[in-house]
């Protein structure tokens, strides 16, 4: 009984110390960045607050999977961003350190030691997917859930009852509530019931034991038949359209693989993979059989998933979506590990081909660019890459490291008898760094963005009192620093979008067209509301409106009658690099009927760069302004037009900055009055 005691007091510790410092690093996080998810999760849990309905922007949102916004519901009723923000990572931190709950249960279930259920408690929590707990996404409520669902799951299949049975069924299907993958888990439990089934020699008692569970999904898919799967996905309707080829699946379901194998300390994995087997082959009891069959097909349902989105456009490793496994990887190794280390010639083997692996897949090929995006592990090798200023350095320090890990673990086979404690706790430590190490480098990221785009009060738009404002979305804008607005401002009610501009999400918006006088219409209504501009890829000028407050890149406009675009400039960004393409637009003065004068700039181009040509298309003529690196050339454009005036432009492509392409900088333009302009004026 003490001893008990003193494992629920242990247990605490653990849960308590994860919570801490999940709660202090997220509260460290400046501002959310992983859009849209994260203003989709709050504003689904600001309208639940607020409505009691799952609304986005004020229209209903097919989104199934809203046990997330139910949860975290309550902290948006404080009117406060900020502070609603903060609570929702502190209810984040809390479920996701309750993970270490049912990996404890199960290793006891599994008939582990104390001490050994314990460390896995810990395992469990101290992986570097835990950063999602700071976020304002699905993951911090979905991962206890399935944990929970897989130990429920195995307790059914050892023991089949309505109590076992019924708790598989609801936290199977909370899980799926949070997070629509775990529609996976049906599959997975019938897998490994025919895996039981038949290694057990009595697969038809087996089934009619399970008579409960099989008749519940088969129900759950008759209603989704009858339904139509894609009115159940909703949002996610699209996965039943994905193509894919045969071929892309297999790279990218080994490219998720060799993540998981790194996410989960490396060390571990050779003595996972035997105790795998063994659990499936020779298994001391029916709950490891059952575990190590259940364990392998959610792994494996996860992999494909995360598989199928990256090779049907995603092209990143999706850690998100299999990284509910890695406590699977250290259970396994504790069940080879309390066999004693058997085998250790196929263990040697599987070590050396794991260090061939990762000499021949450097882990720098996945954290490119964009394809870190989904996996905390990644952002640490993206960091390790920034530290030495060496891609190719980087990759091969990982490499050695794995290789020094596995050497490691060989090593303690033959030569210490605290192997396993050993072995663990390099597993351990391993994952904590890669922990701290992805705290930090959010902190910076998110530090950055804020500094970058928001003003110190990132509620800007709230603070000035204007309500019913309309977010105006413009071409080549970015689509995270928009939804940033929204997320922090509750009085932008409404997204319009102008032409050849892609919505920042799929759920409510107004195309907005631009009228011959310059007016913004949604459909023929006129916009005469409360405007916050975007201005991050395109330069605005606006009549019949006058500026209440503006940010780095956007603009509170109030209207002063009826607004009307000025001049409208798209492929011009804010710091005033040129895209390779874009047009000038121009309106005359409301009544005027004529815009005759000049529109005047000067193109530069930075000592480092190439020669650029920028040709402007007139109504009859291309003019072609060369600039050479390090100069600057004046662009003096004449202007005779009846009503709108416009040129397109064409520039010579110099490089990239961040993720866009850019040609020439160019100064915002004046346009200068000039009835001479038209030779009709002068006669």
């Amino acid at each position: 009984m003490r001893g008990e005691l003193g494992a629920v007091h242990a247990l605490g510790g653990i849960i308590a110390a994860s919570f801490l410092f999940r709660t202090v690093a997220g509260w460290f996080r400046a501002t959310p960045v992983y859009f849209a998810d994260e203003y989709i999760y709050a504003e689904l849990g600001r309208s639940i607050a607020e409505t009691g309905r799952p609304l986005i922007r004020g229209a209903s949102a097919q989104f199934p999977a809203l046990l997330h916004p139910i949860v975290t519901a309550p902290a948006w009723l404080v009117e406060d961003v900020e502070v609603s923000f903060r609570l929702v990572q502190v209810i984040g931190s809390l479920a996701m350190s309750f993970a270490a709950i049912p990996v404890y249960l199960l290793a006891r279930k599994l008939d582990l030691a104390t001490k050994t259920s314990l460390a896995l408690a810990l395992f469990a929590v101290v992986i570097p997917d835990l950063l999602y707990a700071s976020w304002v996404v699905s993951e911090p409520i979905a991962y206890p859930l399935a944990l929970a669902a897989v130990l429920a799951g195995t307790a059914a299949l050892v023991r089949p009852s309505p109590r076992t049975q019924l708790a598989f069924l609801a936290f199977a299907g909370l899980a799926t509530f949070a997070r629509i993958q775990f529609v996976v888990f049906p599959l997975c439990f019938v897998a490994a019931l025919a895996i039981v089934g038949a290694r057990e020699r009595r697969i038809r008692p087996a089934v009619r034991e399970q008579a409960t569970v099989l008749g519940f999904f088969a129900l759950i898919l008759v209603v989704a038949l009858a339904t139509g799967p894609g009115r159940v996905l909703g949002y996610y309707h699209g996965v039943l359209d994905l193509e894919v080829s045969a071929g892309s699946m297999l790279e990218w379901l080994g490219s998720q693989a060799l993540v998981l194998a790194y996410a989960s300390g490396w060390i571990l994995v050779p003595g996972a993979l035997l105790g795998l087997a063994l659990a499936l082959w020779a298994p001391l009891s029916r709950t490891e059989l059952a575990f190590a069959a259940l364990s392998l097909f959610v792994t494996l349902g996860l992999l494909f998933e995360g598989a199928l989105y990256a090779a049907s456009g995603g092209n990143r490793v999706q850690e998100r979506y299999f990284f509910y496994a890695l406590p699977f990887v250290a259970i396994l190794f504790m069940l080879y590990a309390r066999r004693g280390w058997p085998h250790r010639v196929p263990h040697t083997l599987l070590a050396a081909g794991l260090v061939i692996v990762s000499m021949r897949v450097p882990l720098s090929g996945f954290a490119a660019g964009e394809g870190k995006t989904n996996s905390p592990l990644l952002l640490a090798t993206g960091a390790l890459e920034r530290a030495v200023d060496d891609v190719g350095l980087a990759s091969l320090l990982i490499a050695a490291g794995a290789a020094l890990f596995s050497l490691a673990g060989v090593a303690a086979m033959f030569r210490l008898r605290a192997r396993t404690p050993f072995v663990v706790g390099l597993a351990l430590a391993a994952c904590l760094t890669a922990s701290v190490a992805v705290v930090v480098i959010d902190h910076r990221n998110t530090s950055q963005v804020r500094d970058a785009i928001l003003p110190g009060d990132p509620s800007w738009i709230d603070e000035t009192g204007v309500r019913n404002v309309a977010f105006l979305q413009t071409p080549l804008g970015n689509r995270g620093f928009a939804t940033e607005q929204l997320f922090w401002n509750l009085s932008v009610e409404d997204l319009l979008v102008l032409p050849e501009t892609t919505p920042i999400d799929a759920f409510s918006f107004d195309t907005v067209r631009i009228g011959s006088d310059g007016s913004l219409l949604v459909g023929d209504r006129p916009v005469s509301r409360p405007l916050a501009v975007e201005a991050y890829g395109t330069t605005l000028r606006f009549r019949g409106a006058r500026t209440v407050a503006h940010s780095a890149v956007y603009r509170l406009l109030m209207p002063v009658g009826r607004p009307r675009l000025a001049l409208y400039f798209p492929g011009r960004h804010w710091d005033g690099w040129l895209a390779p393409r874009g047009e000038i637009r121009l309106w005359p003065e409301p009544g005027a009927g004529r815009l005759a004068g000049r529109l005047t700039f000067t193109l530069s181009a930075p000592r480092d760069a190439g020669a650029a040509v920028v040709a402007f298309h007139l109504a009859d003529e291309t003019e072609e302004i060369r600039v050479a690196p390090g100069t600057e050339r004046p662009v003096d454009l004449t202007l005779c037009s009846t009503g709108e005036w416009r040129a397109p432009y064409e520039a010579t492509f110099t490089g990239t900055i961040g993720d866009r392409l850019v040609s020439v900088q160019a100064s915002e333009p004046v346009f200068s009055p000039d009835p001479s302009a038209c030779p009709s004026a002068r006669s």
